[in-house]
């Protein structure tokens, strides 16, 4: 059972309580295989970083990567060095720096909105299945959320304490933040700080030199610029064409890889991924713009939208784009849930019930619909725990006692987090035809893939794995090598007949995808 409020010793306990309770969520699951597509790119580029003692030039598959900056792969590296190479190490730092979300979240809202609001601001971030899985994933997300997250939060402790320490730490996070995922990490939190400034009347000359300026862009210059000039020298601009032309103006202009969707699915990104407690989104925002005097929910809400704005207008959406909104969208929901004293808000309760309950027939039909996972549908049953706490919520609702209904909910769905993070990082990934294929590959194989293939292979593999561009290079990739492995997907090898020199070893459709990994073997080691 959560502590009462009113407990003498809260304050000092309940980071705590909420520090072992985040991480032990965040960890589960996160030793199993590695297989989506992002993650499976980062912990490989950190990994040949590592090898190849070149800390400036990221690669993956031993080829120039221009995703993303480094600042993930050098936590992972960290962790690799200290743990050696594996998906936990590579997810270990994802972890931590949710823990650190959670638990700078947690005192930014005690400061500034009391105890019951801090505390449910963390179980509310505690109970979001899907920030959950963001903070499991070897990607370079959890460390840009931190990151934003502390910048927008030590500006506003800078504007109302004039701590010049803390203005300093802002810049220090918006300069790793620009390590982590680029110019996002500063010029997002400027929109909200400018608008924070004009819409709460302290837009002014001295308030802005409060903020040092200065001194704030020469830290951050610091900080971020000799990574982005080293890399650019190291690979004569390509790096920075591809990151900032290809994976940032572009994305922002132009559809990238089927990532688009309606103007509306940024906010939907929001609701969705911090349920079951968004489903008080239109009160608690309601709330939140009625005491909007409150320089702290201000400074919520325009973070907020400002997120969601943002990304409504960029052609590429993502959820993860949307995720840095997640704090500041618990602080709003946390400080409605905690003046809730009446059962009058029957829609979200049922609400929070029916989802609740259809979270095992969804995980069932999941489970179902995928081929390899259909012997495994059963442990859609793992959540009957979730539904059994979410039935005795209800039970204290009927009775009037609605801070502890909301209380066994949170329970409910930190419990549900736990598991889909086990399911989906231990058991659904040991599914996957990356770790199936593994084990019929011998060290004197030699590799090659087809045009496309699944990304998680060259993490396992740990060696170069040759590109073959047409159907006359993949016919004499297998006459010239007779222990030939190739790896492709079915659609690449539809209409090619490869029966006279390749067999297939093993064809499997890859797991919450739209395409099939298909490997093939050459004949003539089939025979011998």
């Amino acid at each position: 059972m959560l502590p009462k409020f009113n407990h003498n010793k809260l304050k000092f306990w309940t980071p705590v309580f909420i520090i072992l309770l985040a991480m032990i969520s965040l960890t589960r699951g996160i030793s199993g295989d590695i297989y989506i597509v992002d993650e499976a790119r980062n912990a490989e580029c950190a990994r040949e970083m590592l090898e190849s003692g070149n800390f400036i030039v990221p690669t993956y598959n031993y080829e120039l990567r221009t995703d993303k900056p480094p600042l993930h792969y050098y936590f992972m590296m960290l962790s690799y060095s200290v743990f050696g190479v594996s998906e936990w190490s590579a997810r270990l730092f994802s972890a931590i720096f949710g823990c650190l979300t959670i638990l700078i979240s947690y005192f930014f809202a005690l400061r500034n909105l009391g105890i019951k609001t801090a505390i449910w601001t963390a179980l509310i971030l505690l109970s979001s299945i899907h920030f959950s899985i963001q903070f499991h994933m070897s990607v370079p997300d959890p460390y840009l959320i931190f990151f934003f997250t502390g910048t927008i939060f030590l500006f506003y402790e800078n504007i109302h304490t004039q701590d010049y320490l803390k203005s300093y730490l802002m810049y220090l996070c918006m300069g790793l933040g620009a390590l982590s995922k680029g110019p996002i990490a500063i010029a997002l939190p400027g929109l909200i700080m400018l608008l924070y400034l004009i819409f709460s009347k302290q837009l002014s000359f001295k308030n802005i030199w409060k903020l040092r300026p200065v001194k704030g862009l020469i830290i951050v210059a610091i900080i971020s610029l000799p990574w982005y000039f080293a890399v650019h020298q190291q690979t004569d601009g390509a790096w920075t064409k591809g990151f900032f032309f290809e994976h940032n103006i572009d994305r922002f202009s132009s559809t990238k890889e089927g990532h688009g969707g309606t103007l509306f699915i940024a906010p939907l990104f929001v609701l969705i991924g911090m349920l079951p407690f968004s489903a008080f989104f239109l009160r608690a925002i309601k709330k939140a713009f009625v005491n909007k005097q409150n320089q702290t929910l201000l400074l919520a809400l325009k973070a907020l939208f400002c997120i969601v704005g943002f990304f409504m207008i960029s052609s590429t959406r993502l959820p993860n784009y949307t995720a840095p909104a997640y704090p500041f969208f618990a602080i709003i929901l946390g400080n409605y849930l905690a003046k809730i004293k009446t059962a009058s808000f029957k829609p979200e309760f049922i609400f929070m019930l029916v989802f609740a309950f259809a979270l095992i027939p969804l995980a069932y039909i999941g489970f179902q619909v995928e081929p390899s996972l259909a012997p495994v549908k059963n442990w859609s049953l793992l959540l009957i725990p979730s539904v059994l706490i979410s039935i005795v919520a209800y039970k204290y609702y009927k009775k009037n006692r609605v801070q502890r209904s909301l209380q066994y909910i949170a329970i409910s769905f930190l419990f549900t987090s736990m598991i889909i993070s086990q399911l989906m990082y231990g058991y659904v990934a040991a599914e996957n035809p990356v770790a199936k294929t593994l084990a019929c590959i011998k060290t004197d194989d030699q590799l090659a893939y087809y045009k496309k293939f699944n990304q998680s292979y060259p993490f396992y593999i740990k060696k170069p794995i040759k590109k073959l561009e047409n159907p006359e290079e993949l016919k004499a990739f297998f006459k010239t090598n007779p222990k030939a492995i190739v790896f492709t997907q079915e659609k690449r090898i539809k209409n090619i007949d490869y029966s006279s020199f390749a067999e297939i070893l093993l064809q499997q459709k890859d797991i919450f995808e739209g395409h099939t990994t298909v490997v093939l073997q050459s004949i003539k080691t089939i025979k011998n």
